[in-house]
């Protein structure tokens, strides 16, 4: 059970930067809230959040940033399986990496991104809404894309499922 709930604060993790990516560079993010929700065994549900988010840009892209550690399920052993299991002191970073031209702050819709987690970066499709400053945006991913095995999410014959579903809210600032 402690190996499901690791894959999910990973997910929530990938949840944050992948909704961020909706800003375009020029903009700040506040107040983001990221949630991220994982279903294991017999109607199992593990919900995680973290409020922690950096953002970064070049001449073509917008990285957003955050950390296995900021991820928060509201129980303190589970925080440290998850840890543990997803190796978040070999892979402490959760990194959503958009193309400038693809993310518009002013717009509502879906654009493509890459999302690097567990060391490994995978494409990812993000639906946002925009209503005035503030951002809602959501995206799945599967855990097992970045390499993450059923050794990592499984506890005496019961698995976590591979999909996360993640939700990202922030209200954006000139």
């Amino acid at each position: 059970m402690f190996k499901i709930r690791s894959l999910y604060f990973t997910a929530a993790m990938s949840a944050v930067l992948t909704i961020a990516a909706v800003a375009a560079a020029k903009y700040k993010v506040e107040k983001p809230s990221i949630v991220f929700h994982a279903h294991g065994p017999g109607g199992l549900k593990i919900d995680g959040k973290s409020t922690t988010l950096k953002v970064s840009e070049d001449d073509k892209s917008v990285t957003f940033t955050t950390y296995m550690n900021t991820m928060d399920t509201g129980i303190g052993k589970r925080n440290d399986h998850m840890q543990k299991r997803f190796k978040a002191a070999d892979y402490p970073d959760i990194t959503l990496t958009v193309p400038k031209d693809k993310a518009d702050p002013k717009k509502s819709g879906s654009f493509p991104g890459t999302l690097k987690f567990h060391g490994q970066s995978k494409p990812v499709t993000v639906s946002y809404k925009v209503d005035g400053k503030h951002v809602d945006a959501s995206f799945t991913f599967n855990i097992k894309d970045h390499g993450i095995t059923d050794d990592d999410v499984c506890e005496l014959g019961a698995c976590a499922k591979p999909a996360v579903e993640v939700e990202v809210n922030f209200d954006v600032a000139e």
